[in-house]
């Protein structure tokens, strides 16, 4: 609890990274406790204890390690249909991870939800149903074109065989 606070007012006088800076000048942040904020994406990773997130700020993307009760406040995930919850962490990054294979990651130490994530709609322009209807018209306006000089030639064929 005490480490959670103390984290936590750490990582508000850390100012926010993007993550495709972290990656840049991952020599220049390795081991290094930084801070995030991005929106969390796809769905929790399970592993015993711990899990992992992974997250984009719209510069990049990273993994994110962390104890598995950090997740529990994470509701939504981002996907086509989803804007996932925007996360506000802190932790330590590796360039090459000793623990994670060798793999760029953050060891979140705390995590805030700045922002709930939603429900996103997609509207099909207009322009796009017309020209899927003149396709499909087109097409089987072909189709039947094909199989009508089919059936003839068949006609034809058993015509001349009898």
């Amino acid at each position: 609890m005490v480490s959670t606070i103390l984290s936590l007012l750490l990582a508000f006088q850390s100012p926010i990274i993007s993550i495709n800076q972290l990656i840049l000048e991952s020599h220049d942040y390795d081991k290094k406790t930084v801070m995030i904020e991005a929106e969390v994406i796809l769905e929790v990773l399970e592993r015993g204890d711990h899990a992992w997130i992974n997250v984009n700020d719209g510069t990049n993307a990273i993994g994110v390690y962390l104890p598995i009760e950090m997740t529990e406040e994470i509701k939504v995930f981002g996907d086509y249909n989803h804007r996932g919850d925007i996360v506000l962490i802190s932790g330590v990054f590796s360039r090459n991870c000793d623990e994670h294979g060798g793999e760029i990651d953050i060891h979140a130490t705390s995590l805030k939800i700045v922002e709930r994530g939603y429900v996103v709609t997609h509207e099909i322009a207009m322009w796009k149903w017309i020209v899927t209807m003149f396709g499909v018209s087109i097409s089987s306006l072909l189709l039947m074109s094909h199989r009508r000089r089919k059936t003839k030639a068949v006609k034809r064929e058993i015509r001349e065989f009898l």
